[in-house]
């Protein structure tokens, strides 16, 4: 396991990043805000996923619970004329992300998005104005992520270029298929994980992303 922490300061400064899934339930202390789970590749959502274009799925956002989200997603599908049956390993494992974040989510609504695109999506440094955010990019390269000593919180609030936030390195990034929850900030404190979309637009990737926030 990983714990990064930044000495001196308390409040959302550790990360943890662990090889079981076990390590998401750390977000519920409130000094972390970033829970990490390494997985390895799923062979076979991979080889589900490899029917997917861009346009398959468009960025859209719904309202979901744990008890309906397995005919959510079902509905989703067939609303954009996909098998659901043909991404039946995918649909589990969603279905399985869905519940170990429920767990978590302190009984908060929730909403989810499913999405395929070859864009950049949040390319600038960012917090969310949500509790918390389960993330796992099932194709493409994962979200990048600062560590609290890497962030300039002044930098960031005045939406200062993202050299400019990042004072050291290159940031952290999610490999396909690790599942993430980050801490937001939605009361606009200044605090929670910064990260930002990594730059696909061109490369003739195709990018496949679930959230959940609550």
């Amino acid at each position: 396991m990983q714990v990064i922490n930044r000495p001196g300061i308390h409040h959302f400064t550790s990360h943890h990043i662990k090889d079981s899934p076990e390590v998401l339930e750390r977000i519920l202390d409130p000094e972390v805000n970033l829970c990490l789970w390494r997985r390895p590749v799923q062979v076979d959502i991979a080889q589900e996923l490899l029917a997917l274009g861009a346009l398959d799925l468009p960025d859209v956002r719904r309202e979901t619970s744990s008890s309906s989200f397995s005919q959510d997603i079902i509905t989703l599908m067939a609303e954009h004329q996909l098998d659901p049956d043909r991404f039946a390993n995918l649909r589990a494992d969603l279905e399985a992300l869905v519940s170990r974040f429920s767990q978590v989510s302190e009984g908060r609504n929730l909403r989810f998005r499913l999405v395929t695109t070859t864009d950049n999506d949040c390319k600038r440094f960012h917090l969310d104005r949500r509790n918390l955010r389960l993330i796992c990019t099932y194709q493409g390269p994962g979200t990048e992520w600062l560590t609290d000593d890497q962030v300039d919180r002044e930098a960031l609030a005045a939406c200062s270029h993202c050299a400019s936030v990042s004072r050291y390195g290159e940031p952290s990034q999610f490999h396909r298929f690790w599942v993430g929850i980050m801490r937001g900030d939605p009361a606009n404190v200044g605090t929670g994980l910064v990260h930002r979309s990594p730059t696909i637009e061109g490369t003739g990737q195709v990018r496949v992303l679930f959230c959940l926030d609550s």
